[in-house]
C-alpha cells in the first residue's frame, strides 16, 4: 500500500493542475490588457488628432478676424469661412465616432463664437475695439478652452476606457497573486506532510535501529499508518526478530 507516494503525487498534481489554469487565465486576461491597451491608444490618438485639426481650424479663424480688424484685409473673410467650414466638418466627423455628449461644450462653443463674429460682421457702425475686448475674446478663449479639455473630460470614453484598462490590470494581477498564495499554501502543507509522515517516522527508524546495532538497544517502533515506512518498519522487527532466535 503505498500511500505516501501517492499522497505526494496527488499534490503534485494538484499544484500542476493550479499553475496550468493561472498560466491559461493569465494569458486570457494578458491577451485582453494587451486589446485594451491598443484600443485605448487608438482612442486617444483619434482623439488627439480630432483635437488639432479642431484648433488648427480655429487659429485660422482667429488669424483671419485679426487680420480684417488690425490690417483690414477683406481677402481675409475667405480664409475665416475656410476655417469655418473645416471646423464643423471636424466636429461632425468626431461626433460620428465619439459620444454626443462630450462635445456638446465644443458645439455650444462654437455655435457663440460664429454667432458673435457674424452679428459683428453685419452692423458695420459697432466699435472694432470694444467688441473684441468685451465679446469676441470671451468667445474664442471659450471654444478653445472647450476643445482643449475635450481630451481630458471625465466624461470623454478616453476617460472611460482607461478606467477599464485600470481594471484589466488588476484582473491580470490578481490570478497571480492567488496562484503564489495557492503554491504557497500547497508547499506548506507538502512540508507538514512530508515532515509527519515521512521525516519523523524515517528518524525514529534510523535512531532505533542505531541504537539497536550499536547499544543492544530493544528495536521499538510503532506506526500506525499503513505506508511504505510501516512496512520496512515491519521487515526490520522481522529481521531482528529472526536474528534473536539465531542467537
Amino acid at each position: 500500500m503505498k500511500t505516501i507516494r501517492r499522497k505526494i503525487l496527488i499534490g503534485f498534481l494538484a499544484l500542476s493542475v493550479v499553475l496550468f489554469c493561472a498560466v491559461i487565465i493569465n494569458v486570457f486576461e494578458i491577451t485582453r490588457l494587451q486589446k485594451s491597451t491598443e484600443e485605448v491608444i487608438a482612442e486617444g490618438a483619434e482623439t488627439t488628432e480630432y483635437a488639432t485639426r479642431m484648433l488648427n481650424a480655429l487659429q485660422k479663424q482667429n488669424r483671419a478676424v485679426l487680420n480684417m480688424l488690425i490690417l483690414g484685409e477683406s481677402a481675409s473673410s475667405a480664409e475665416y469661412y475656410e476655417g469655418v467650414y473645416e471646423l464643423n466638418a471636424v466636429i461632425l466627423e468626431a461626433m460620428e465616432s465619439k459620444p454626443i455628449s462630450s462635445l456638446t461644450a465644443i458645439n455650444d462653443a462654437n455655435t457663440n463664437y460664429h454667432d458673435i463674429v457674424e452679428l459683428h460682421s453685419l452692423n458695420s457702425s459697432n466699435d472694432d475695439k470694444a467688441w473684441f475686448t468685451e465679446s469676441y475674446v470671451e468667445a474664442y478663449y471659450s471654444l478653445d478652452r472647450a476643445i482643449k479639455s475635450y481630451m481630458t473630460s471625465p466624461k470623454s470614453s478616453v476617460a472611460v476606457r482607461m478606467t477599464k484598462l485600470e481594471n484589466s490590470i488588476y484582473k491580470t494581477m490578481t490570478p497571480s497573486i492567488l496562484t503564489l498564495l495557492v503554491a504557497v499554501l500547497i508547499l506548506m502543507l507538502f512540508y507538514f506532510f512530508i515532515d509527519i509522515y515521512y521525516t519523523k517516522p524515517v528518524s525514529r527508524i534510523s535512531r532505533s535501529l542505531d541504537n539497536y546495532l550499536k547499544a543492544k538497544v530493544p528495536y521499538q517502533v510503532k506506526l500506525e499508518e499503513k505506508s511504505e515506512l510501516s512496512s520496512l518498519n515491519d521487515n526490520i522487527i522481522e529481521i531482528i526478530g529472526h536474528i534473536k532466535k539465531q542467537q
